[in-house]
């Protein structure tokens, strides 16, 4: 069946999610239809940001991050046969020295009841614990960035989130970033 000589080890402890960041993003309005296409599975829509934080959260590890001015769009890739979409989000900021920072993450949200119900303005806010709102954020900074920053561009992070409506009706996406140990 298998040429492989090295067996696999056990399976190892769960790692641990260590929350360090929140990103906290304004849209525009509610994300805009592009088009549907039901020979391809798709429709596409463009969600706006216009303007976002990302800040740390205190943790042991000692890792801070503190992004202002962010402004971006995100791809939302619908497959309509299976109820998810397809996060390509582009985000552009600045960090308190003024250094440029380009934020790309990739994700899912499951468009699943808790979700929709936010984006169809039924609901204020879904928790964080009952949605599917994930991403997987990368950082890429220009050369004057300060030092104490750079640790994300080593780390792998992953997100966890949630869509809510402030008393305005205005629509926000709030993420807690989690580094692996």
């Amino acid at each position: 069946m298998s040429d492989l000589k090295l067996a696999l080890p056990g399976i190892p402890k769960q790692p641990q999610l260590i929350p360090v960041l929140t990103f906290n993003l304004k849209l525009v309005s509610d994300p805009v239809p592009i088009f549907t296409n039901s020979q391809i599975d798709k429709s596409l829509s463009l969600a706006t940001i216009s303007t976002g934080e990302i800040k740390t959260v205190e943790n042991d590890l000692g890792l801070k991050l503190e992004i202002g001015e962010i402004y971006g769009t995100d791809d939302l890739n619908v497959k309509t046969s299976v109820n998810t979409s397809y996060l390509d989000c582009k985000l552009y900021g600045k960090t308190p020295n003024g250094s440029g920072v380009f934020v790309y993450y990739g994700g899912r949200v499951q468009l699943d009841d808790t979700s929709v119900g936010v984006l169809s303005n039924k609901n204020k806010e879904a928790s964080i614990e009952e949605s599917y709102v994930t991403c997987n954020p990368t950082f890429t900074f220009d050369d004057s960035v300060e030092e104490e920053y750079k640790w994300v561009l080593k780390e792998n992070l992953i997100g966890k989130g949630r869509f809510g409506r402030d008393d305005n009706g205005d629509l926000y996406v709030q993420y807690y970033i989690y580094v692996i140990r």
